[in-house]
């Protein structure tokens, strides 16, 4: 048991990450429709600016990883306002922009920031040691920094999107776009301000990321949002709080499974979430909608 609880203890930054990055993926999809697969490659250059900022124009990391965030806040709206929200082509056309964004991105990454490995430091470089029941854990400074992070971020953002007329905004728009727009809602901004909210999320998880592995490459969040995107499935789509515990599920469930057999811990985490999918298609906390004819 108190392996278990190290193991788990070692996966809580990454709870962090992949929370951040689901609640991104969760803001685009129930505003425009559209699950934005170009997130993760978006949210690598945020990173790379981060790093770049580090280490070749001397600044202080916290305010590199902050010009990383707002790059990427700014390319989120920009995509949105200027691509996706003038697309005539529906929920297929949009997929195929944010397919075509990874292909673009992906090739302009190391044409912009060269192919010399990046480094990034560690916010916090020490180690939190503590005895519970007898036994001794620890945890990386950074690492419970970065889930504390990630849990107050989350934590203002589902404040906003109940206690703000944004929030109400963006909970009219998921519900019914075009009941949302005859109501006086600007779906079209609304919209954008999600992309760039979401794309900002994902840019602080890969700041985040690359501050506890140490180093930012191009693939750094390629599982990231793979388990994002099985985790707004596992969670269900019709609401906001079930992909961030779909989010949390995963890197726990994936601890624990590494305990039994640390080569097939994928195959068997996989696994059940395919079992959970195969139970409850709408997902742990989905509703089935039903549409009038």
């Amino acid at each position: 048991m108190a392996s278990i609880f190290q193991v788990f203890l070692n996966s809580l930054f990454l709870i962090g990450v992949l929370c951040l990055s689901t609640m991104g993926i969760t803001l685009t999809y129930k505003t425009a429709g559209v699950a934005n697969f170009a997130q993760g490659i978006v949210a690598t250059v945020g990173a790379f600016t981060a790093a770049f900022m580090f280490m070749r124009a001397g600044f202080n990391p916290w305010i590199a990883g902050l010009g990383g965030i707002l790059l990427c806040a700014g390319m989120g709206f920009a995509v949105d306002f200027f691509v996706v929200s003038r697309l005539k082509s529906g929920p297929v056309g949009r997929v195929m922009v944010t397919l075509g964004l990874i292909l673009i991105v992906s090739a302009l990454i190391p044409i912009v920031f060269g192919t010399i490995p990046y480094t990034y430091p560690r916010y916090f470089a020490g180690l939190v040691e503590f005895s519970l029941f007898g036994n001794s854990f620890s945890i990386t400074q950074n690492g419970l920094f970065i889930f504390i992070t990630a849990a107050v971020v989350i934590g203002i953002v589902f404040t906003a999107l109940y206690r703000t007329k944004w929030g109400l905004s963006v909970r009219a728009t998921a519900s019914n776009p075009i009941v949302a727009n005859m109501m006086g809602i600007n779906t079209k901004r609304i919209t954008a301000i999600s992309w760039a909210v979401s794309s900002a999320l994902a840019a602080l998880a890969a700041v985040m990321l690359g501050s506890q592995n140490t180093n930012v490459n191009i693939a750094m969040l390629d599982v990231v949002g793979t388990n994002a995107l099985l985790a707004l499935v596992i969670g269900g789509f019709t609401s906001f709080h079930g992909p961030v515990v779909g989010a949390i599920i995963i890197p726990t469930l994936l601890a624990m499974l590494a305990m039994i057999s640390g080569l097939w811990a994928n195959v068997l985490m996989y696994s059940v979430v395919l079992l959970i999918i195969l139970i409850k298609p709408d997902g742990l906390f989905g509703k089935k909608t039903m549409e009038k004819i």
